[in-house]
């Protein structure tokens, strides 16, 4: 294959998208004439604008038809199917392992499929959609690692790219830089920002006790806190906000561009498992982590300058939305004083 034609399969969500970058830039890197098309949730899809590594972007709009099933929303599946056929794909990389992937794997119609062993996969039956398998993937390996794996299993040995590009147009870096010129005083110490969101409730730390993290990293260690939030959360931000004895920042509601490039001026972020954690990592900027149902070791910020704080319990690592014991215990035996230990330890000098 000099020159193929491959589709990636990566919907969602936020992190898992950033963390497939590596795919097709080491792709690009291994087969510099290849069209490269990446399927991906619609409201995702402007993570991939202007990379120079994809030659297309193909959007889905799941949640949409779930929610709305009429013949418009047939209509779009059939549409979607018909551009998936037309395009004659070689090769299909399944990074997901879930049965809508296995499907739209197989409806491409791609004579070589790759996907995950059948004991990686999240949903078993993905298997029967793919005829070509990675080797199994133990504990212990980070996702962008396990995707790499896939990876050469579909092209063979092939040197990787671990890039993270992400673009931000000039128009929205200028409109977040107006943001700052407003507030000077947010710039005179380095930022540190809290993000206190994340998609599971169960992944979620108590609002209270990052607004004692965060009033200590102010008073402390002398910087100025940028409290962040995406859609839906503009609350959590304003409780911690209401909570804190020190002078504080809510940031303006931005889009996911806008967000990138409000992150890229931070010093330190510090994040439950979320979106904004991993963006914040491919942009190369320290982080601090607090994890509970959820395995850094395979889910945690990529790369180096990075700390991930948790407890090992009999029930850790269940990957459940909402707590089975109903007390988020992982998440409650964090203590404020063990974070602002990994801030004070991995700001930058």
């Amino acid at each position: 294959m000099n020159a193929p034609k491959i589709l990636i399969l990566k919907f969602s969500a936020l992190g898992d998208v950033v963390h497939t970058l590596p795919i097709a830039a080491t792709i690009r890197k291994s087969l510099p004439d290849s069209h490269i098309a990446w399927m991906v949730e619609e409201r995702y899809q402007d993570i991939l604008a202007g990379n120079p590594d994809i030659d297309e972007v193909i959007p889905l709009r799941t949640k949409v038809w779930r929610k709305n099933w009429n013949s418009k929303s047939l209509g779009e599946i059939l549409n979607t199917i018909k551009t998936l056929r037309r395009q004659n794909f070689d090769l299909v990389l399944d990074l997901h392992g879930l049965l809508k992937s296995g499907v739209i794997a197989g409806l491409s119609g791609a004579s070589t499929r790759v996907g995950f062993h059948r004991k990686n996969c999240k949903e078993k039956i993905n298997t029967l959609f793919t005829n070509r398998k990675a080797p199994h993937m133990t504990k212990g390996l980070h996702v962008v690692d396990m995707t790499l794996t896939l990876l050469q299993t579909a092209l063979g040995k092939v040197e990787e790219a671990k890039l993270f590009p992400l673009q931000v147009p000039n128009e929205m870096d200028e409109k977040v830089a107006r943001f700052f010129d407003q507030n000077p005083d947010l710039t005179r110490r380095p930022i540190i920002g809290i993000n206190p969101g994340a998609g599971f409730e169960s992944k979620q730390w108590e609002l209270v006790r990052f607004a004692e993290l965060a009033d200590r990293v102010s008073e402390e260690l002398g910087a100025s806190i940028l409290l962040t939030w995406g859609p839906g959360e503009e609350l959590k931000a304003q409780q911690i906000s209401a909570h804190m004895k020190q002078k504080n920042w809510i940031a303006p509601p931005t889009s996911i561009l806008e967000s990138i490039a409000l992150y890229k001026r931070m010093a330190l972020l510090v994040s439950c498992d979320s979106g904004p954690l991993h963006l914040v990592a491919a942009l190369g900027i320290p982080t601090v982590s607090i994890f509970g149902p959820t395995d850094p070791t395979r889910n945690g910020a990529y790369g180096v300058n990075h700390e991930a704080v948790y407890k090992v319990l009999a029930c850790s690592f269940c990957w459940k939305k909402t707590c089975p014991l109903g007390t988020k215990e992982c998440m409650q035996q964090v203590t404020v004083d063990e974070v602002f230990q990994a801030v004070k330890k991995n700001q930058p000098v």
